[in-house]
């Protein structure tokens, strides 16, 4: 037996031991910045997680739906995804925000992604290099069924991946902004590489709330209308568990 393959094993066999002692949910949402998420279990009834995933919340009104906010970047999250997929978590929605590069796309705006620019050191640890990555259809669709119903008004579009949050240059914002491309975030190319790879559903949902669009970085984080518009995006998420 490859010494790599026993290596794998061993690490597998570590991580299963220290899994919870309940069962999965079948969907996990996950979510970024705990001020959000501290809202959320406020307001929703919740069975906190043992074991691995202390930061992980059962809602009791959503029968298999946990949510969680384990931290940011593609690395952070991808591991802990791959950690969820071993427990037996089935699917995942990803909601959070994004910086827009097109004018046509305002704070506070609500974006379903399609594919995602690779341009993070994650991705390919999972698939084979390429420039983009496509969501999963699966969940992808069943978010947008539900963003039709809300009538609330958004964007579908794609996205670019980078952990360089302070090196984004001019030249790159410029370019990708004549590729069409909506959003700038940390984490979507990474999470739809793994679940690609483990072939579990995922889906990634944003709001924008800041903008390098004109070469300057505005930051509207604060924004009340960030803030409503995560509420929808999580309204959303949850209803897309429901079949």
């Amino acid at each position: 037996m490859p010494p790599q393959f026993e290596e794998k094993q061993e690490c597998s066999s570590l991580l299963s031991r220290r899994l919870p002692t309940t069962s999965p949910p079948k969907t996990v949402i996950f979510c970024y910045g705990g001020d959000f998420l501290k809202g959320v279990l406020s307001s929703l009834s919740h069975k906190s997680c043992d074991g691995r995933f202390s930061k992980l919340y059962f809602l009791t009104d959503y029968p298999g739906v946990a949510i969680g906010d384990f931290g940011g970047g593609a690395f952070t999250i991808a591991s802990k995804m791959e950690e969820l997929i071993t427990w037996g978590v089935e699917q995942f929605i990803s909601i959070g925000i994004a910086g827009t590069l097109q004018a046509k796309a305002v704070i506070g705006d609500i974006v379903l992604c399609e594919k995602a620019i690779r341009d993070e050191e994650t991705s390919p640890h999972y698939l084979p290099l390429a420039k983009y990555i496509h969501a999963p259809r699966r969940m992808t669709n069943k978010l947008l069924q539900e963003l039709k119903k809300a009538e609330h008004p958004y964007h579908i579009g794609s996205t670019w991946t980078t952990e360089r949050f302070y090196q984004q240059t001019q030249e790159e914002v410029q370019r990708y902004q004549k590729e069409g491309i909506i959003t700038v975030e940390m984490q979507a190319a990474a999470l739809f590489a793994v679940a690609h790879f483990y072939q579990v559903d995922l889906g990634a949902l944003f709001t924008i709330s800041d903008s390098p669009s004109d070469l300057v970085w505005q930051p509207h984080l604060e924004e009340k209308k960030v803030d409503r518009s995560l509420k929808i995006l999580l309204d959303i998420a949850l209803n897309a568990t429901k079949y």
